[in-house]
């Protein structure tokens, strides 16, 4: 009985293992037909919602051990809050989104920056590399192998994250909102200020790739490209 229950596992994981496989061969086909592929970070090229589900429960083990860690969930949360609801036209300001918090939570503006550099970008970091889409990030080498050109634009800073999950240092470039575009999806003006960076590939060529309507395909619409939004759950992605 044990055998055969090891046995119907393996077989499980062998078949999605092909259903991704074949999955990520019919995306990159699909991809291959463009110049310049804009690809988002944040539930794209890594399952957000596992990643929020690890960094949840590293949350609730930080307010066991740690007496100020009810707060700093709190903290966390309006964050993410603020960052949702500020002026797409603008890009974050982080003393002033900084200044707000404080008002929000009575912490210090040290402690403010603390918390959130920790848990927003320094402690995530080892979950995004177990979260990230190994096949998405195959069709991303399959591209660049093939000269295409690829770029990773995101809202919060990618560098680190790329890092995190492994991309090739062949990477041509990563864009961020708060960088020198200044602005957020879904405003376009980033994608005109990525597409201005290769003046040559005309606009039927190039395509957005990510995992938000609301946001992705938003913005890419308001630029008029293409889009291509992804399933956000991994057991959905690769499924037709």
């Amino acid at each position: 009985m044990v055998t055969d229950n090891l046995k119907s596992e393996q077989g499980s994981i062998l078949q999605d293992i092909d259903r991704h496989q074949k999955g990520a061969s019919r995306l990159y086909e699909r991809l291959a037909c463009y110049d310049l592929i804009i690809f988002d970070m944040d539930g794209t090229l890594y399952f957000q919602r596992g990643m929020q589900i690890r960094m949840a429960l590293r949350l609730i083990k930080h307010c066991v051990s740690c007496k100020r860690g009810f707060k700093d969930i709190s903290l966390i949360l309006k964050y993410r809050k603020l960052r949702e609801e500020w002026d797409s036209s603008q890009a974050i300001d982080d003393d002033e989104l900084y200044h707000k918090l404080e008002e929000q939570t009575g912490m210090s503006s040290d402690t403010v920056g603390e918390v959130i550099q920790e848990w927003m970008f320094d402690n995530p970091m080892d979950v995004v590399r177990q979260c990230r889409d190994k096949a998405l990030l195959g069709v991303i080498d399959r591209l660049v192998s093939d000269g295409k050109r690829v770029c990773i634009y995101s809202d919060y800073p990618t560098e680190d994250k790329c890092d995190a999950v492994g991309l090739s240092e062949d990477m041509p470039q990563y864009y961020c909102g708060q960088d020198e575009i200044k602005t957020m999806k879904p405003n376009p003006s980033a994608l005109f200020y990525i597409m201005s960076e290769y003046p040559e590939t005309v606009k039927e060529k190039v395509i957005m790739v990510g995992d938000r309507a609301d946001r992705d395909k938003a913005a890419a619409d308001n630029a008029g490209i293409a889009s291509l939004i992804l399933g956000r759950f991994k057991v959905f992605r690769y499924l037709h």
